[in-house]
């Protein structure tokens, strides 16, 4: 069976209050995809809000087969209608900026996934650039989940963002894999190989406790900057702890 599912939305509000003048601690990350096309806030965290009236619209596609599996495609766009627009207001860190909302039309966006089974999931996510067609943004990754554990190994490719640190065009792939070791204990590991330089630029370590309403986390990370191919790389390391409960709140602290 075949679903095509044509998807309007409209959202109507007053403009973000003080935006770009606030502090912000938790919403650095703002990556527009699929998956928050149609949110209603696409910043990632709670320090910034967006503001202004928009419309988001798109199509999905989602193809069931007899025997299992499926296959899904979403594409779409976003309009800002009214108001200031939340992504192209410049905050410390430049947030958004470069997501590809700053301007009236955004980016393109699409993503194709297929599932055999419950055990493999294949996707792909991309970001078109709405004026030339280039592509901004492009994702393919493979995930497998059994009963213990569970890997997965994704490429990754994405165009300058010079206002937030990025003068060229990274290319790289990352593998994560993560094992239970108790009925509540997840340990977890990834390493992230910079297809540019040649070399690995980032390794994750942390271990986790998860139940149905608690969630403890502490990760250690490792990262190598590299000035050029044949310098020495600059390391950074880091921890990071996150807090959460469940359907009530979720905090997360990192020190360098």
């Amino acid at each position: 069976t075949t679903t095509i599912e044509p998807i309007a939305q409209v959202i109507i509000r007053p403009n973000e209050t003080y935006a770009g003048k606030l502090p912000n601690e938790d919403a650095q990350s703002t990556t527009f995809d699929t998956s928050n096309l149609f949110s209603v806030d696409k910043f990632s965290g709670y320090d910034r809000v967006e503001g202004g009236g928009r419309a988001n619209a798109g199509v999905q596609a989602t193809t069931q087969f007899d025997r299992g599996g499926a296959v899904t495609a979403v594409f779409g766009q976003s309009y800002q209608l009214f108001g200031l627009t939340s992504f192209a207001v410049q905050d410390v860190t430049n947030t958004a900026v470069d997501s590809g909302l700053q301007t009236p039309k955004s980016d393109y966006v699409a993503s194709l996934s297929y599932s055999p089974n419950r055990t493999y999931t294949f996707s792909t996510r991309a970001r078109f650039d709405q004026a030339t067609g280039s592509v901004q943004r492009f994702e393919a990754e493979g995930r497998a989940n059994f009963d213990r554990w569970s890997i997965s190994v994704m490429y990754g490719d994405y165009g300058a963002q010079p206002d937030i640190g990025y003068l060229t065009r990274r290319e790289g792939i990352l593998v994560n894999g993560s094992v239970k070791i108790a009925s509540n204990w997840v340990a977890t590991g990834a390493a992230r190989w910079d297809l540019v330089a040649n070399q690995i630029n980032q390794y994750v370590v942390g271990a986790g406790y998860v139940d149905d309403c608690f969630v403890l986390a502490a990760n250690y990370v490792t990262s190598f900057s590299y000035a050029t191919a044949t310098s020495p790389p600059i390391l950074g390391h880091a921890f990071m702890l996150q807090l959460g409960l469940r359907t009530l709140a979720n905090t997360n602290s990192s020190t360098q």
